[in-house]
C-alpha cells in the first residue's frame, strides 16, 4: 500500500473536511474529558466502577432505566461506604455524613441541595422541598405549627374521618375477592393530605379512583428524572423542544388546579384546622407567605405527605404477611390494647411498642423514599469526614442503600422488628446511620404527623381485619423488586381481608 502524501490530503474536497472536522473535534473533546475524569479529576482517588467515573452518561442510563438504586447498592457492597458514581458525585453512606453534610457545622457554609433536581411552578416559585436558604426558613417557620402536637390535635378529626371511611369501604368489599391495598392506602392518604393542604379532599375514597391532578403529579416523576439527567449531561437547552403538547397542557392544568384550590382555601379564612391556619394568621408581606408561594408549597406537601405514607403502609402489610408470627404479635398487641377502634387515634397508638418496632423495621427494609438525599459542597470546598472536597461536588446519601449495607446490620435482608426493641442479638447494628426523616434544618417537617398517621391507619386496619396475601394474584413474585423514579414504581399488593369487628 502506497504511503499517504500531502497532495492526497489537499485533494480532499472542502465539504468533506467541513463534515469530518467537527466530528474529530467532538470526539477529541470527549476523549480528553474522559482521561481527565479518570486520571486528573480531584475525585479520582475515590473508589467505584471506572465506567461511572468517565462521564454522566452511565449514571443517566441507570436512572432512566429505574435501576440505579440496586446498582449502587451492589457497588457499595464491593467498594465500601463511599463510591464515586459519576465524575462529580459521591455516594456516601457513612453515619458521619449526617453531621458533616446535613447538619449545621459552626464556621462552615451550608451544603445546599443539588440544583439539577430543582423545579419551579409556572409562577416562578419553588416550594419548601427545593427552596433556597432564606425562603426555606420562612416557609418552615410558618408551617411548623401545623406539625406540632397542638396542630395535630386540631387536625385529628379530619384524619380520623378518612380512616373511618377507609374501614367502612374495606368492610363493604372485603368479601368480593382480593383487593389492591396499595390503591386503598393511596386513596386514604391522598384524601387526608388534600383536606389538610387544600382544604378539600380529592374524593378518592368516595369515587374509588385517584383524582386526575394526583395522577399527573405522580405521572411526571419520570419526566423529572429525564430533566435532571439532561441538565447533568449539558442538554438542558433541548428540554423545551422535547416537551410534548400533552405535557405542557398537563403542567398548566396542574398549576391552575392547585391555584384554584388555594384561592378557595384562602377565602375560607384561618379557622379550618389545617396546614394554612397559621400561615393566614401571619400574612405580613415581608415575613408571611403569598398565595403564589402557597400554591407551590401545597403541591410539595401533597407530594411529600401522601404517597410516602401509603408506600410505607403497603410495605408494612407485605412484610407482615410474609412473616406470620410477626403479624400475629402486632395484631395481638393492638387488639389487646383497645376495646374498640374508636379508642385508636393519633396519640393513643404511641403505647404500641411492638407495632412501633414493626413500622421502624419497615422503614429500614423498605425505605418509603428510595431516592437519595443530595447536597452540594459550597464554593471554595470543604472537608467531609477528613477528605477535602472541591466546591460543587455532589454528595448523595441513600437511606435505602445504608439500610441494606451488610456491615451495618445483623441479617439485613430479614424483617426483624426485635432489632428495635433492645434485643441483644442486634446490639452491634448501626442505628445511627438510619435517619429516615433526615437531620438538620432541612429534615422532614412532617415527621410527627407521618409517624402518627401511619400508626393510626395500621392499628385501625389490624384491629378490624385479618389479612393475607393472595398468592395467585401475586404470582409468586417478590413485591419489593421495584424500579425507582424518585419514588418506588410499586406493583399492586393483592390481599384478602376478613373483617373481625
Amino acid at each position: 500500500m502506497a504511503n499517504l502524501k500531502l497532495e492526497d490530503i489537499l485533494r480532499v474536497r472542502p465539504i468533506s473536511l467541513f463534515l469530518v472536522a467537527p466530528f474529530i473535534l467532538f470526539t477529541s473533546k470527549i476523549a480528553v474529558q474522559v482521561i481527565y475524569n479518570l486520571y486528573f479529576h480531584p475525585l479520582r482517588k475515590f473508589p467505584g466502577p471506572k465506567l461511572w467515573a468517565t462521564s454522566e452518561l452511565p449514571r443517566a442510563v441507570l436512572r432512566l432505566k429505574g435501576t440505579e438504586l440496586w446498582e449502587r447498592l451492589e457497588a457499595h457492597k464491593k467498594y465500601g461506604k463511599v463510591v464515586r458514581i459519576s465524575p462529580n458525585d459521591l455516594s456516601w453512606i457513612d453515619e458521619g455524613i449526617w453531621k458533616d453534610v446535613f447538619a449545621h457545622r459552626q464556621g462552615h457554609d451550608e451544603f445546599m441541595k443539588d440544583i439539577s433536581d430543582r423545579t419551579m411552578q409556572p409562577n416562578g416559585y419553588t416550594g419548601i422541598l427545593m427552596a433556597d436558604r432564606e425562603n426555606h426558613s420562612r416557609y418552615r417557620r410558618l408551617l411548623s405549627y401545623a406539625f406540632s402536637e397542638k396542630g395535630m390535635k386540631e387536625q385529628q378529626p379530619h384524619i380520623i374521618k378518612y380512616v373511618d371511611l377507609l374501614m367502612k369501604d374495606l368492610k363493604g368489599i372485603a368479601g368480593d375477592g382480593p383487593l389492591d391495598l396499595v390503591q386503598w392506602f393511596n386513596f386514604t392518604t391522598f384524601d387526608i393530605i388534600g383536606k389538610l393542604a387544600f382544604g378539600e379532599d380529592f374524593g378518592c375514597l368516595r369515587e374509588g379512583k385517584v383524582h386526575p391532578w394526583i395522577e399527573m403529579i405522580f405521572g411526571n416523576l419520570k419526566s423529572l428524572v429525564i430533566i435532571s439527567c439532561m441538565r447533568r449531561l449539558g442538554f438542558e437547552w433541548l428540554l423545551p423542544y422535547l416537551a410534548t403538547k400533552k405535557q405542557m397542557i398537563g403542567r398548566i392544568y396542574n398549576y391552575n388546579f392547585a391555584k384554584s384550590m388555594i384561592d378557595e382555601r384562602v377565602k375560607r379564612g384561618s379557622d379550618q384546622k389545617d396546614f394554612w391556619d397559621n400561615v393566614l394568621k401571619h400574612s405580613d408581606k415581608k415575613t408571611g407567605m403569598n398565595q403564589d408561594e402557597m400554591v407551590s408549597n401545597s403541591s410539595n406537601l401533597v407530594l411529600a405527605g401522601s404517597e410516602t405514607t401509603a408506600t410505607l403502609l403497603s410495605g408494612c402489610i407485605y412484610q407482615l404477611c410474609k412473616n406470620p408470627e410477626t403479624l400475629k404479635k402486632a395484631t395481638q398487641e393492638i387488639r389487646t390494647a383497645f376495646s374498640s377502634d374508636a379508642e385508636i387515634d393519633l396519640f393513643s397508638t404511641g403505647q404500641l411498642k411492638y407495632t412501633l418496632a414493626v413500622l421502624e423495621e419497615t422503614m429500614r427494609i423498605y425505605s418509603p423514599v428510595p431516592s437519595q438525599s443530595n447536597r452540594t459542597v459550597p464554593a471554595g470546598g470543604d472537608t467531609v469526614l477528613g477528605y477535602f472536597l472541591p466546591g460543587g461536588t455532589v454528595i448523595s446519601f441513600s437511606q435505602h442503600i445504608a439500610n441494606h449495607y451488610p456491615p451495618y446490620w445483623t441479617e439485613p435482608e430479614k424483617f426483624l422488628p426485635e432489632r428495635f426493641l433492645g434485643d441483644e442479638k442486634f446490639k452491634n447494628d448501626n442505628f445511627a446511620v438510619m435517619q429516615p426523616f433526615s437531620v438538620g434544618s432541612r429534615n422532614c417537617i412532617g415527621r410527627n404527623l407521618a409517624y402518627s398517621e401511619m400508626r393510626l391507619i395500621l392499628a385501625r386496619f389490624l384491629w378490624n381485619f385479618d389479612v393475607r396475601l393472595d398468592d395467585k394474584m401475586m404470582e409468586g413474585k417478590e413485591w419489593t423488586d421495584q424500579k425507582t423514579y424518585i419514588l418506588w414504581e410499586k406493583h399492586p399488593l393483592w390481599a384478602k381481608l376478613t373483617p373481625v369487628h
